[in-house]
């Protein structure tokens, strides 16, 4: 008798089946509750790769200011960090206008694509380009800085400044390669981008300007990705707020082809998405979602954050966990990000 045809969707689905994840959420309150968010924390930095970058030796920042303009209301910094030996992190910083810092804090993580950083703060080469920031408001560091905010915009490991021209004659996105070797040595790329998050924190902590006890993250797609694991793992940051992200691993990451830079190897070992954002109770989170958007489906949405809303309820923070849902595709919600920020940052 003939084998039957191999199924790797029935594979995979047995895999979310059976497969064990060693920090779901169970019902934990109170001290348990804390402790299971630190046995938790500890093993996702280690999937994250944070223990391996650390124990290559963690350098100076040596920040360097290498730009500055002053534009309407603001003023808009280039700098340069030091994040690990042999890669300095480029990203805008934009100051506002007002006289009386200490300013809160916002890091702006971008979204997978061309643009990079320079449509966080506004700036576009090409059509495509300019639809993103009008339409898709993609001008996040931009919409920060207007509201009274300072701002940081860095670019994502694998894009903007941080390619390499030579994937491009190969056929390959620097993301792409960058990931894979990555993985060789215990990292991944979304692991490498939360890193550079806590480094920009660190940078925040060192200046007079910056308040660091008001600190939020926000970010599109792939940048929701880093806005949310960087929040589960680094406490420092005071208001999470990922759009076009939160959803399933199993609707999303696993039932949806993705850019690998979107995989974490060894995640679902540990939980689903919503014990990640668990994480962050009780500190303030927003889910915010497109009803259209096919890549991280608004079913798979809704069902996490029921999920999520347990954790909160038991860490007694029901009232700082939302999710919002826009009525269009994959594109970031202003509307369903600062409100949420102002309240809470």
């Amino acid at each position: 008798m003939d084998d039957p045809q191999f199924d790797p969707d029935a594979w995979t689905a047995r895999l979310f089946r059976d497969h064990e994840r060693r920090h779901a959420y169970d019902g934990e309150s109170g001290d348990a509750l804390r402790s299971w968010q630190a046995a938790f924390r500890e093993d996702l930095r280690s999937v994250l790769g944070q223990d391996v970058i650390a124990d290559a030796g963690v350098p100076s920042l040596a920040p360097a200011r290498t730009d500055s303009e002053s534009l309407d209301g603001y003023e808009r910094q280039r700098w340069t960090i030091q994040t690990e030996t042999g890669l300095r992190l480029p990203f805008y910083l934009l100051l506002p206008d007002d006289p009386d810092p200490p300013y809160p804090t916002v890091i702006v993580a971008h979204g997978h694509g061309d643009g990079a950083k320079e449509l966080a703060v506004g700036r576009a080469e090409t059509d495509e380009q300019w639809r993103q920031i009008e339409a898709d408001e993609r001008d996040i560091a931009v919409q920060a800085v207007e509201r009274g905010y300072a701002a940081l915009a860095p670019d994502m490991r694998g894009m903007g400044e941080l390619t390499n021209p030579a994937d491009e004659e190969r056929g390959y996105r620097t993301c792409h390669t960058m990931q894979l070797h990555a993985q060789l040595f215990g990292r991944s790329l979304v692991g490498d981008r939360v890193w550079d998050v806590t480094r920009l924190i660190d940078f925040v902590e060192d200046r007079d300007d910056l308040d660091d006890g008001r600190i939020g993250l926000t970010g599109h797609s792939g940048g929701g990705a880093v806005t949310l694991f960087a929040a589960a793992i680094d406490d420092r940051i005071d208001v999470a707020a990922p759009s076009s992200y939160f959803c399933t691993f199993e609707d999303s990451i696993a039932s949806v082809d993705h850019c690998e830079c979107n995989y974490l190897p060894g995640v679902l070992g540990l939980g689903e998405m919503w014990d990640v954002a668990g994480l962050v109770a009780p500190r303030p989170f927003v889910a915010v979602a497109g009803r259209e958007d096919d890549i991280f489906p608004v079913d798979g949405v809704f069902r996490a954050f029921d999920r999520l809303t347990e954790i909160y309820e038991a860490a007694g923070a029901l009232d700082r966990c939302e999710l919002v849902v826009g009525p269009e595709g994959h594109r970031y919600y202003a509307d369903g990000v600062w409100p949420f920020v102002s309240q809470h940052l």
